[in-house]
């Protein structure tokens, strides 16, 4: 079976708090898979840190906890995997992404000089990519 990845719309970032130092990191996000996501951070994190990783396109926003699980020198800074840190909370990412890119395709529809309320972008993009989005299992 094919492993799929989904790319991250680049505007929407996501955030990383930390709990050792704490902290909070705005990073880019790049892939997301029912495994974890990858994003880019210009902070090495190492691997076995424990993150929180917030969206914040939902409201309320959305915060799952994961792991860090490899960080690898990126020419932009360090590429990271995160992993999840339970399968309800996979799903619950998979649910995020969805808004992600349905807010995507809104914003790239006012680009070209569309205005689209939150339910017609929804609507639209339903009509348009949903049978296209990987189910969960896919991306297993």
């Amino acid at each position: 079976m094919p492993r799929y990845y989904l790319r991250h719309p680049t505007e929407i970032p996501i955030f990383l708090n930390m709990a050792e130092p704490p902290q909070t990191l705005k990073e880019d996000c790049r892939d997301y898979s029912a495994g974890g996501l990858s994003c880019i951070s210009d902070r090495l994190i190492y691997p076995g840190s424990a993150v929180h990783i917030t969206i914040s396109l939902s409201h309320p926003e959305q915060t799952v906890s994961g792991h860090v699980i490899w960080c690898h020198k990126h020419p932009a800074g360090y590429l990271m995997g995160i992993g999840f840190d339970d399968p309800d909370q996979a799903y619950t990412v998979r649910m995020i992404e969805q808004i992600c890119q349905i807010e995507s395709f809104r914003l790239k529809q006012q680009r070209n000089g569309r205005q689209l309320s939150n339910e017609q972008a929804a609507a639209e993009w339903i009509a348009l990519h949903a049978a296209d989005f990987p189910t969960h299992e896919q991306l297993q």
